[in-house]
Protein backbone atom coordinates (compact mmCIF):
# COMPACT_ATOMS: atom_id res chain seq x y z
CA UNK A 1 0.00 0.00 0.00
CA UNK A 2 3.21 2.16 1.11
CA UNK A 3 4.22 1.93 -2.54
CA UNK A 4 0.78 3.02 -4.19
CA UNK A 5 1.61 5.85 -7.06
CA UNK A 6 4.81 6.21 -6.54
CA UNK A 7 7.52 7.08 -8.96
CA UNK A 8 10.41 3.89 -9.42
CA UNK A 9 8.30 1.80 -7.58
CA UNK A 10 7.21 -1.27 -10.12
CA UNK A 11 4.03 -4.13 -10.06
CA UNK A 12 4.36 -7.28 -12.43
CA UNK A 13 0.70 -8.42 -12.93
CA UNK A 14 -1.10 -10.84 -14.72
CA UNK A 15 1.49 -13.46 -13.90
CA UNK A 16 3.57 -11.55 -15.69
CA UNK A 17 1.23 -10.33 -18.37
CA UNK A 18 1.44 -6.61 -17.87
CA UNK A 19 4.59 -4.93 -15.73
CA UNK A 20 3.34 -0.86 -14.73
CA UNK A 21 5.63 1.51 -13.04
CA UNK A 22 2.91 2.63 -9.68
CA UNK A 23 3.24 6.36 -10.55
CA UNK A 24 0.08 7.15 -12.81
CA UNK A 25 0.09 3.25 -12.65
CA UNK A 26 2.22 3.88 -16.01
CA UNK A 27 1.88 0.40 -18.46
CA UNK A 28 5.80 -0.63 -19.33
CA UNK A 29 4.36 -3.80 -21.42
CA UNK A 30 0.99 -5.87 -21.96
CA UNK A 31 1.36 -9.24 -23.44
CA UNK A 32 -2.97 -10.00 -24.32
CA UNK A 33 -4.21 -13.25 -24.42
CA UNK A 34 -6.09 -14.54 -28.00
CA UNK A 35 -9.69 -13.88 -27.20
CA UNK A 36 -10.66 -16.77 -29.15
CA UNK A 37 -8.77 -18.81 -26.87
CA UNK A 38 -10.22 -16.99 -23.78
CA UNK A 39 -13.76 -17.80 -25.42
CA UNK A 40 -12.89 -21.54 -25.85
CA UNK A 41 -11.35 -21.26 -22.14
CA UNK A 42 -14.44 -20.20 -20.47
CA UNK A 43 -17.01 -22.01 -22.22
CA UNK A 44 -14.67 -25.03 -20.93
CA UNK A 45 -15.47 -23.98 -17.90
CA UNK A 46 -19.20 -23.25 -18.23
CA UNK A 47 -19.33 -26.87 -19.12
CA UNK A 48 -17.78 -27.87 -15.90
CA UNK A 49 -19.64 -25.44 -13.50
CA UNK A 50 -17.17 -23.30 -12.44
CA UNK A 51 -16.76 -20.10 -11.28
CA UNK A 52 -14.37 -18.03 -12.87
CA UNK A 53 -12.32 -14.51 -13.02
CA UNK A 54 -12.30 -12.64 -16.49
CA UNK A 55 -9.03 -10.46 -16.23
CA UNK A 56 -8.80 -7.32 -18.81
CA UNK A 57 -5.68 -4.92 -19.43
CA UNK A 58 -7.80 -2.89 -16.85
CA UNK A 59 -10.79 -4.45 -14.98
CA UNK A 60 -11.51 -8.14 -13.44
CA UNK A 61 -14.40 -9.55 -13.77
CA UNK A 62 -16.86 -12.43 -11.92
CA UNK A 63 -18.40 -15.33 -13.25
CA UNK A 64 -20.35 -17.56 -11.16
CA UNK A 65 -18.31 -16.61 -7.83
CA UNK A 66 -20.06 -17.91 -4.28
CA UNK A 67 -20.06 -15.44 -1.42
CA UNK A 68 -16.88 -17.30 -0.04
CA UNK A 69 -14.63 -17.34 -3.13
CA UNK A 70 -16.04 -13.43 -2.71
CA UNK A 71 -15.36 -12.62 0.55
CA UNK A 72 -11.61 -14.69 -0.39
CA UNK A 73 -11.17 -12.03 -2.47
CA UNK A 74 -11.93 -8.76 -0.31
CA UNK A 75 -8.90 -6.39 -0.36
CA UNK A 76 -7.55 -8.40 -3.39
CA UNK A 77 -9.64 -7.84 -6.44
CA UNK A 78 -12.54 -5.60 -7.17
CA UNK A 79 -14.95 -7.49 -9.11
CA UNK A 80 -17.33 -6.39 -12.21
CA UNK A 81 -20.44 -7.53 -13.57
CA UNK A 82 -20.10 -9.72 -16.53
CA UNK A 83 -21.34 -7.88 -18.96
CA UNK A 84 -24.28 -10.16 -20.30
CA UNK A 85 -23.24 -13.12 -18.72
CA UNK A 86 -20.57 -14.06 -21.37
CA UNK A 87 -17.81 -12.73 -23.02
CA UNK A 88 -19.34 -11.79 -26.29
CA UNK A 89 -20.29 -7.78 -24.78
CA UNK A 90 -16.55 -7.61 -23.90
CA UNK A 91 -15.18 -8.89 -27.23
CA UNK A 92 -17.15 -6.66 -28.91
CA UNK A 93 -15.74 -3.69 -27.43
CA UNK A 94 -12.32 -4.40 -28.20
CA UNK A 95 -11.45 -5.51 -24.53
CA UNK A 96 -7.22 -7.00 -24.23
CA UNK A 97 -7.94 -9.91 -22.31
CA UNK A 98 -4.99 -10.75 -20.41
CA UNK A 99 -5.56 -13.80 -18.34
CA UNK A 100 -8.85 -15.81 -17.06
CA UNK A 101 -8.85 -18.76 -14.16
CA UNK A 102 -10.83 -21.29 -12.77
CA UNK A 103 -11.98 -21.38 -9.21
CA UNK A 104 -12.02 -24.43 -7.40
CA UNK A 105 -11.19 -24.54 -3.74
CA UNK A 106 -10.68 -28.64 -3.71
CA UNK A 107 -7.31 -28.59 -4.86
CA UNK A 108 -6.60 -32.47 -5.71
CA UNK A 109 -9.43 -32.05 -8.06
CA UNK A 110 -8.31 -28.58 -9.74
CA UNK A 111 -4.66 -30.65 -10.30
CA UNK A 112 -6.42 -33.53 -11.59
CA UNK A 113 -8.78 -31.14 -13.70
CA UNK A 114 -5.49 -29.83 -15.36
CA UNK A 115 -4.47 -33.37 -17.02
CA UNK A 116 -8.03 -33.40 -17.91
CA UNK A 117 -7.13 -30.05 -19.90
CA UNK A 118 -3.86 -31.21 -21.48
CA UNK A 119 -4.96 -29.51 -24.32
CA UNK A 120 -4.53 -26.02 -23.18
CA UNK A 121 -1.26 -26.30 -22.03
CA UNK A 122 -0.36 -26.46 -25.55
CA UNK A 123 -1.55 -23.24 -26.26
CA UNK A 124 -2.05 -21.21 -22.75
CA UNK A 125 0.51 -21.17 -19.87
CA UNK A 126 -0.90 -22.96 -16.97
CA UNK A 127 -0.52 -22.40 -13.44
CA UNK A 128 -1.43 -23.21 -10.05
CA UNK A 129 -2.01 -20.54 -7.61
CA UNK A 130 -3.27 -20.25 -3.78
CA UNK A 131 -4.50 -23.83 -3.78
CA UNK A 132 -7.62 -22.50 -5.36
CA UNK A 133 -6.93 -21.57 -8.26
CA UNK A 134 -6.46 -23.03 -11.97
CA UNK A 135 -4.80 -19.89 -14.30
CA UNK A 136 -4.51 -19.59 -18.28
CA UNK A 137 -1.94 -17.30 -19.32
CA UNK A 138 -1.19 -16.75 -22.65
CA UNK A 139 1.77 -18.81 -24.27
CA UNK A 140 5.34 -18.52 -22.66
CA UNK A 141 4.09 -15.40 -20.26
CA UNK A 142 4.91 -16.25 -16.22
CA UNK A 143 6.18 -14.19 -13.86
CA UNK A 144 9.60 -15.16 -14.41
CA UNK A 145 9.15 -13.51 -18.46
CA UNK A 146 7.51 -10.53 -16.04
CA UNK A 147 10.53 -10.28 -14.09
CA UNK A 148 12.89 -10.35 -16.97
CA UNK A 149 10.88 -7.36 -18.60
CA UNK A 150 11.04 -5.40 -15.25
CA UNK A 151 14.90 -6.29 -15.79
CA UNK A 152 14.79 -4.52 -19.33
CA UNK A 153 13.17 -1.36 -18.09
CA UNK A 154 15.66 -0.75 -15.49
CA UNK A 155 18.70 -2.05 -16.54
CA UNK A 156 19.44 -4.98 -14.33
CA UNK A 157 20.49 -8.41 -14.96
CA UNK A 158 18.14 -11.42 -13.65
CA UNK A 159 21.43 -12.46 -11.39
CA UNK A 160 20.73 -9.25 -9.30
CA UNK A 161 17.66 -9.93 -8.39
CA UNK A 162 15.29 -11.80 -5.96
CA UNK A 163 11.88 -13.30 -6.18
CA UNK A 164 9.96 -14.63 -3.05
CA UNK A 165 6.63 -16.95 -3.14
CA UNK A 166 4.43 -19.67 -2.38
CA UNK A 167 2.21 -20.69 -5.01
CA UNK A 168 3.15 -22.71 -8.22
CA UNK A 169 2.33 -19.35 -10.38
CA UNK A 170 5.21 -17.40 -8.20
CA UNK A 171 7.89 -20.70 -9.13
CA UNK A 172 8.89 -19.61 -13.02
CA UNK A 173 9.89 -16.63 -11.43
CA UNK A 174 11.80 -17.90 -8.12
CA UNK A 175 13.70 -19.90 -10.99
CA UNK A 176 14.62 -17.12 -12.68
CA UNK A 177 15.66 -14.80 -10.46
CA UNK A 178 19.12 -14.77 -9.08
CA UNK A 179 18.36 -16.24 -5.73
CA UNK A 180 14.92 -17.89 -5.44
CA UNK A 181 13.15 -17.70 -2.11
CA UNK A 182 10.17 -19.71 -1.13
CA UNK A 183 8.44 -18.59 2.09
CA UNK A 184 8.26 -21.14 4.69
CA UNK A 185 4.45 -22.51 3.92
CA UNK A 186 5.89 -22.58 0.10
CA UNK A 187 3.61 -25.93 -1.97
CA UNK A 188 5.87 -28.92 -0.88
CA UNK A 189 6.59 -29.48 -4.44
CA UNK A 190 8.26 -25.92 -5.01
CA UNK A 191 10.69 -26.53 -2.46
CA UNK A 192 13.56 -28.35 -4.66
CA UNK A 193 13.04 -25.11 -6.56
CA UNK A 194 13.99 -22.29 -4.45
CA UNK A 195 17.42 -20.98 -3.19
CA UNK A 196 16.46 -20.41 0.06
CA UNK A 197 13.28 -20.77 2.48
CA UNK A 198 12.35 -17.95 5.27
CA UNK A 199 11.30 -19.24 8.61
CA UNK A 200 8.18 -17.20 8.38
CA UNK A 201 5.46 -17.07 6.02
CA UNK A 202 4.32 -13.90 3.75
CA UNK A 203 1.97 -13.19 6.83
CA UNK A 204 4.27 -13.39 9.49
CA UNK A 205 6.82 -11.06 7.67
CA UNK A 206 8.63 -13.37 4.96
CA UNK A 207 9.21 -10.62 2.55
CA UNK A 208 11.54 -8.21 5.79
CA UNK A 209 13.02 -11.62 6.95
CA UNK A 210 14.21 -12.29 3.49
CA UNK A 211 15.58 -8.77 2.70
CA UNK A 212 16.85 -8.75 6.30
CA UNK A 213 18.82 -12.10 5.92
CA UNK A 214 19.93 -12.18 1.96
CA UNK A 215 20.04 -8.66 0.54
CA UNK A 216 20.94 -6.22 3.65
CA UNK A 217 22.63 -8.38 6.38
CA UNK A 218 24.72 -5.81 7.55
CA UNK A 219 21.73 -3.18 8.03
CA UNK A 220 20.70 -2.03 11.43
Amino acid sequence: MGQADQAGQYTICYNGGAVFENKGPRLISFTGMDGDLVEEIFKRGQELGLGMHIYTEDQVYGYQLTQEEIDFCQGRADFAALPGGDLTALRASGARFAKILYVDTDFPRLKKLRKDLADFEKVSEMSFSSNRYLEFNPPKVNKGTGLKKLCQELGYQLDETMAIGDSFNDLAMIKAAGTGVGVANVSPEMRADCDKITEKTFDQGAVAEAIGRWVLPDYE
